[in-house]
């Protein structure tokens, strides 16, 4: 999935015992199931990468992980990205996005990173992930940039101009203006087509789905980057994804960046998926917590080479058990699912 060298896996040994970093006799962290406490503040890094088939329990395990945070730590920030409408969990607020809904995701809030940031840098960001998810060519990608940089010079948004940058952002809205009148003073009816044609999201749910969570993502990274780095191992966000298909693959998607730099400040990535597919070796080897629940049986061998599980021991597995590696430790055990913890609230 990404061009970068792959990050060695630790050596594939499942533990009979657990050290005394893992299980907590106070109870510190959150109770994943049989007595077994998850405590992001004794681990290298709080990221999470799990897979799960359809039917494994991956959705209740990674509901319960969320729940039990928001409860052990209620001052942590929780984000759930939801795909298919099945990751609500009690106390949340949820928000909405669709054609009728009060609320959206503008991705083209600027970063106010002094060093990093700017309506520039923002435009070759956005014009990026567009080309990535709606297949743009590099003609039509040049005049994106072009037409995102007009928007922000309309709204007062100078890149040299810091103070400018914290002025209210365009929208798509801007942009589509924007493009309709290059359209009608310079462009032939033919050429007319093609390019209008080229950015009518709406034609593309999942890729519209793609786009939002790619710039919530990124907001959400530039935004802890901006508070600086945290003191000690307790994040100040967890973000989960449940589906890693629906996220951007490219080299230096949002996900690559918090895998590889959100840990010092405080911003953990949750991500899962039902195939090894989607979850490439880096993403894997950066993050100090593995959960392989029971996986689709054509998938055991390369699950058990990738996390470094015996084949076995993936290929037996059944709904809510899983093999877990948490930093050196590693552990089979039944998860204590998120409908179960709700009787004790």
């Amino acid at each position: 999935m990404f061009a970068r060298k792959e990050k060695p896996l630790p050596v594939a040994v499942l533990k009979p015992e657990l050290t005394h970093n893992t299980r907590s006799p106070e109870g510190e962290g959150i109770h994943l199931g049989e007595g077994y406490y998850w405590n992001p503040e004794t681990l290298p890094n709080g990221h999470i990468v799990a897979i799960g088939a359809s039917g494994s329990g991956k959705t209740q395990t990674l509901k319960a992980i969320a729940f039990s945070l928001h409860q052990t730590y209620p001052d942590m920030q929780v984000i759930l990205l939801d795909f298919h409408g099945d990751q609500e969990i009690i106390g949340e607020t949820c928000y909405p996005i669709h054609m009728a809904s009060p609320h959206g995701i503008n991705p083209l809030v600027v970063n106010l990173d002094p060093e990093g940031g700017g309506s520039n840098l923002q435009a070759i960001q956005i014009a990026g992930i567009l080309k990535k998810s709606l297949r743009l060519g590099p003609n039509q990608e040049g005049m994106l940039i072009e037409v995102i940089k007009t928007c922000y010079l309309k709204r007062g948004i100078v890149q040299e101009q810091q103070e400018t940058w914290n002025l209210e952002p365009p929208n798509f809205d801007d942009i589509e203006e924007e493009l309709n009148r290059r359209v009608a003073t310079a462009f032939q009816d033919e050429e007319k087509k093609e390019l209008a044609e080229s950015i009518q999201l709406s034609k593309l749910p999942p890729s519209l789905a793609a786009i939002s969570a790619e710039s919530l993502a990124w907001q959400l990274m530039n935004q802890h980057r901006l508070l600086g780095e945290i003191q000690g191992r307790l994040p100040r966000t967890f973000l989960f994804i449940d589906e890693a298909k629906e996220m951007p693959k490219n080299e230096g998607s949002a996900c690559d960046r918090i895998i590889a730099d959100g840990r010092k400040f405080g911003l953990s990535l949750v991500l899962a998926s039902q195939s090894e597919r989607h979850l490439s070796q880096d993403v894997i080897g950066n993050s100090a917590s593995k959960i392989v629940l029971p996986v689709d049986q054509t998938e055991c061998a390369k699950v058990a080479k990738k996390f470094r599980f015996a084949e076995k021991k993936v290929a037996e597995l059944s709904s809510l058990t899983a093999l877990c590696r948490f930093g050196k430790d590693a552990e089979i055990l039944e998860i204590l699912p998120y409908y179960q913890r709700l009787e004790d609230v």
